[in-house]
């Protein structure tokens, strides 16, 4: 083989057209008759070489009209997308903080601002917005580092090893792993389980005994037609294959197999109406979705694209190829029917990737390791495996590589195969691969896509409130004492304990930080889901912090704390949890003060004391319905004359052990608080030392009679002023900010009511309180956060969603930096 051959020629040999099968020893089944009568194989030639004594022998058994069966509902699909060539991992996921890459790559080297940021290290080209956006959502596994031992440069073999799914043999492989993968399901396996999206079927989709059909991007033609000519055909082909005619089983078994054609394409012809769009993936996976969607058996689809070998000119070509995977990607997922959503999983492959340094033609030359994505809601969102490295270490000395060096691989592709075959396609990686490889822990099973035993891929569509009065959950000064070191996470388990049920997708919680040696800050997320670069709550030092938090619980119903420096004490309280089942909806409203003690409005016009309680109506205030049974408040101490703390819960109800503001003297600090509502829709608030001031902003409501329903997502930046590259860096004066949260971070771009945001203040250059509202509006008398100079506050927003899919920042004095992490939000 030419070790210079084409990419398109490699692909060529190692694929073939259905029209140009030939009969093996192999049975005859079900799917290679159809194939072969469908695509006009004349009988006579098979019957003058074996005869009518063969048939049995060719066709087993009686040949079923039914060809296609619902998937089982334990049953994932795997959507393949083959880029051949050799894509430039180095240019998809950009090690945009690396000097070597700039270095190496200095004429097509990808800039750290254009890249879209995934952690400080790497990014992804800046075409891929649409996947940035479902990493967002945590739907994204980026594998780092894939390749093989003894790697091979040729397009050829390279392709072949992929295909094939195990070292080459010293012969040319007839098989691939997904047709071993078929044949190994055996009797279970039905024309449609596998099938590629065009006309070329590649060695990965053909196995010894089953293969996959072929589906053209343009359709099938026989059985497609809506003519009356056409029509009268068709009825006749069903008419003489309806019954044994008399003249022999070939007669029969024709006859039968025509019909079944006429079956297929009546079952495929809804995947090309209306037309698919333009674009050679985005059609592809606009009639793979469109496939699933009727839910005819489909388990495996090819749906591949080419153009990848950029030799030269890479900026331009790698460009589009990645805006024809992004929109490819985005059309795919639009289509796909939402009772999927949890079934599918797409994974990228290529031949191999490119050089590390640049050619003098704006290009890079064939490579060795890549990095690749595995894609869907049932995915553990997240990095794999290690970025290759761009150095070596020659007698223990470590340098820089050469320009014809390749990388190193850490990620064996046999390793993303079993896990996606073990993972997905119900087992059996050892057999097909010829031995056992490492899986990665990425995927879930089918249709266990968040909350609960779920974890960290996107929480059911929507969830209803159950408040509870709070109960605490931890408290790491009790017992040992052990608090949360430097760097260091704790889990916590939320659901099915203490009063929250097995069944929660998302909790609520009040976390507080105790005591800390140091300034930190510390960060609640999903557990099993990588750690996102967000922050929960910051503290200075030996301060006491709360912050209301809204968690999607991860892997068994938990979530994980992590502290950043120093060490501190960590106090959780939960106040309500989510549920996928019919409870409490919300409605947002505009901020509206409710209680002011300073003022008289809501309370007494006097301080509370020590042991002191103010019982405040909620319903009929600030826009609260009757019907409302938990509120929301943005609760403020200011004023303090003590140290001590505040708790909010249900008038009439015994007062919990728990706190939702901490407060040392003369401080002003708000706080979130979800409550639930008491006797008469009031909630009662305690002050435990000495005499303090307490305001309370009204921003919502729960009800059982309607409203939005909560859908939590793992924690996401959308903005920082801090930063250079961002779109609103620098710091925030008297002039609102306007901050677009629709259609970013997760948050879908129609449908959504309200946000929950995560707000952090920092860098003040005078006292000052910030407030968050709905853009378009005036910006009410009302505080989210209150801050000193210098201190670094963060507090939990709900914020009722402007006409234009944007929220409105007002810091009423000074300059002030501002940060916003948005952990949910809600819809209906």
């Amino acid at each position: 083989m030419d070790p210079d051959i084409s990419a398109a020629d490699a692909f060529a040999l190692l694929s073939t057209r259905q029209s140009s099968h030939t009969l093996g020893s192999t049975a005859l089944d079900r799917r290679r008759f159809l194939q072969m009568v469908g695509l006009g194989v004349g009988g006579g030639v098979l019957l003058d070489t074996v005869g009518t004594a063969g048939l049995d022998r060719w066709i087993p058994g009686s040949l079923r009209n039914a060809f296609a069966a619902p998937l089982g509902a334990d049953q994932g699909v795997l959507v393949l997308i083959g880029m051949y060539g050799g894509n430039d991992g180095l240019n998809t996921v950009v090690p945009y903080t690396n000097p070597k890459y700039s270095t190496y790559r200095s004429n097509i080297a990808l800039s750290a601002s254009s890249v879209l940021q995934l952690d400080s290290a790497v990014g992804l080209h800046p075409n891929l917005t649409f996947v940035k956006s479902l990493w967002d959502q945590q739907k994204v596994a980026v594998v780092q580092g894939v390749g093989y031992p003894d790697p091979n440069l040729s397009h050829f073999d390279s392709m072949a090893t992929w295909m094939y799914g195990n070292a080459i043999p010293s012969s040319m492989p007839t098989t691939g792993w997904v047709g071993r993968w078929v044949d190994g399901i055996g009797a279970s396996a039905e024309l449609l389980t596998t099938a590629v999206i065009g006309t070329d079927l590649p060695l990965h989709m053909i196995g010894a005994s089953r293969q996959a059909v072929t589906i053209p991007e343009y359709g099938l033609s026989y059985g497609a037609g809506t003519d009356a000519t056409s029509a009268r055909m068709y009825d006749a082909v069903r008419a003489y294959s309806a019954a044994p005619a008399g003249r022999g089983p070939w007669h029969d078994a024709f006859a039968a197999t025509e019909r079944s054609q006429l079956d297929m394409t009546h079952t495929i012809a809804p995947a090309f109406t209306p037309d698919p769009p333009d674009g050679a993936l985005l059609k592809k996976l606009t009639i793979a979705a469109r496939l699933i969607n009727a839910d005819i058996g489909l388990r495996v689809i090819d749906a591949s694209f080419d153009a990848f070998d950029t030799h030269s000119d890479e900026p331009d070509e790698h460009g589009k190829r990645m805006s024809e995977l992004d929109a490819g990607l985005q059309g795919f997922f639009a289509a796909l029917d939402a009772r999927f959503a949890g079934r599918v999983t797409v994974m990228t492959f290529s031949e191999f990737g490119r050089t590390p340094w640049s050619n003098g033609s704006l290009g890079t030359d064939h490579g060795t390791t890549n990095n690749h994505f595995v894609i869907g809601n049932n995915v553990k969102g997240g990095l794999y495996g290690q970025q290759p490295s761009l150095q070596k270490v020659v007698g223990g000395v470590t340098k820089d590589l050469d320009e014809w060096d390749r990388l190193d691989f850490t990620v064996d592709f046999r390793s993303l195969y079993a896990t996606v075959i073990d993972g997905l396609l119900g087992g059996g990686s050892t057999t097909v691969l010829g031995a056992a490889y490492p899986k990665l822990d990425l995927v879930r099973p089918a249709g266990t896509t968040g909350g609960g035993s779920g974890g960290g891929g996107t929480a059911p569509t929507g969830a209803d409130l159950v408040s509870i009065v709070p109960d605490r959950l931890l408290d790491t000064r009790l017992g040992a004492g052990t608090p949360i070191g430097a760097g260091a996470s704790i889990t916590l388990a939320v659901a099915g304990v203490r009063s929250v049920p097995a069944n929660a997708v998302a909790a609520v919680l009040n976390v507080t930080a105790v005591g800390a040696t140091a300034s930190s800050f510390l960060t609640v997320w999903p557990t099993g889901v990588a750690q996102p670069g967000t922050s929960t709550l910051n503290m200075v030092g030996g301060d006491v912090v709360p912050n209301l938090v809204i968690a999607k619980l991860g892997d068994s119903g938990q979530v994980d704390i992590f502290n950043h420096a120093g060490e501190v004490h960590c106090v959780v309280d939960v106040v309500g949890y989510f549920q996928s089942a019919t409870a409490s909806r919300f409605t947002s409203l505009s901020p509206a003060r409710i209680l002011d003690t300073r003022s008289g409005l809501g309370a007494a016009a006097a301080a509370v004391g020590p042991a002191g309680v103010v019982d405040l109506q909620i319903t009929g205030q600030g826009g609260v319905d009757p019907s409302a049974d938990t509120v929301v408040l943005n609760v403020t101490v200011t004023e303090p004359t003590a140290s001590g703390f505040v708790t909010v819960w249900p008038t009439g109800a015994p007062m919990p052990t728990a706190s939702n503001l901490n407060f040392v003297p003369a401080q002003t600090v708000p706080n979130l608080v979800v409550a639930k509502l008491g006797a008469g829709g009031k909630v009662s608030l305690y002050n435990s030392a000495g005499s303090t001031q307490l305001v309370a902003d009204v921003l919502g409501y729960f009800s059982p009679t309607g409203g939005s329903r909560l859908t939590s997502i793992a924690p996401a930046r959308l903005l920082d002023t801090r930063d250079s590259a961002g779109p609103s860096f620098g710091a925030v004066g008297q002039t609102p900010l306007v901050v677009p949260v629709v259609g970013r971070g997760g948050v879908p771009a129609t449908g959504v009511t309200a946000v929950v945001l995560n707000v952090t203040a920092t860098d003040g250059t005078r006292g000052s309180y910030v407030t968050v509202y709905p853009n378009g509006q005036d910006a009410p008398t009302a505080s989210n956060l209150n801050t000193t100079v210098g201190q670094a506050r963060a507090n939990l927003v709900i914020a009722k969603v402007g006409p234009d899919g944007a929220v409105a920042m007002f810091n009423s004095a000074g300059d002030i930096h501002l940060i916003a992490d948005v952990v949910g939000y809600f819809t209906g």
